[in-house]
């Protein structure tokens, strides 16, 4: 019993903790490096209005979910592959202005070496000081030197 104690309170010395809160540290740093790096590119393509472009970050399989508030309710809108995906943004790309958005993100993580997740805030138009800025989900993989969305959640719904 006085070894299993010995050895539980060695293993939650900070010199035992130390290697694993690196690691992590380090897997963070990397992630939200990836992060970054991504979301700019993306916001940058938005700024073009180009619904292909924006398209082209999906998988074929990919998903764009859009939460909405209707009266009472929340409601859920998803397009599932890159042609569905394509027809979403070239619908909300009909009435273009100038714009200069961003994404700030604010958590990512590598669930593995080709699997990323992010969540953030896409600010629609920082050149407007009431710009709308929506909350954002997003699942990642690399595929082919890149990371694709697997799945996108924004949400349109306004805190109150």
């Amino acid at each position: 019993m006085k070894r299993i104690c010995l050895l539980a309170l060695a293993l939650a010395s900070p010199a035992f903790a130390a290697p694993t809160a690196f690691a992590a540290d380090e897997g963070d740093a990397k992630a939200r490096q990836i992060a970054e790096k991504v979301t700019t590119e993306g916001a940058a393509i938005f700024d073009t209005f180009d619904a292909r472009a924006m398209a082209a970050t999906y998988d074929e399989k990919g998903v764009l979910t859009v939460f909405r508030r209707e009266k009472e309710s929340i409601e859920r809108e998803a397009h599932e592959g890159r042609a569905k995906v394509e027809a979403a943004y070239a619908e909300l790309f009909k009435s273009p202005e100038t714009i200069k958005s961003r994404n700030v993100v604010e958590h990512a993580r590598l669930i593995a070496p080709d699997l990323l997740t992010i969540d953030g805030t896409f600010d629609l138009n920082t050149l407007k000081p009431d710009s709308i800025k929506v909350p954002f989900h997003q699942v990642r993989q690399q595929k082919g030197g890149k990371w694709l969305v697997l799945s996108m959640e924004i949400s349109l719904v306004p805190h109150d």
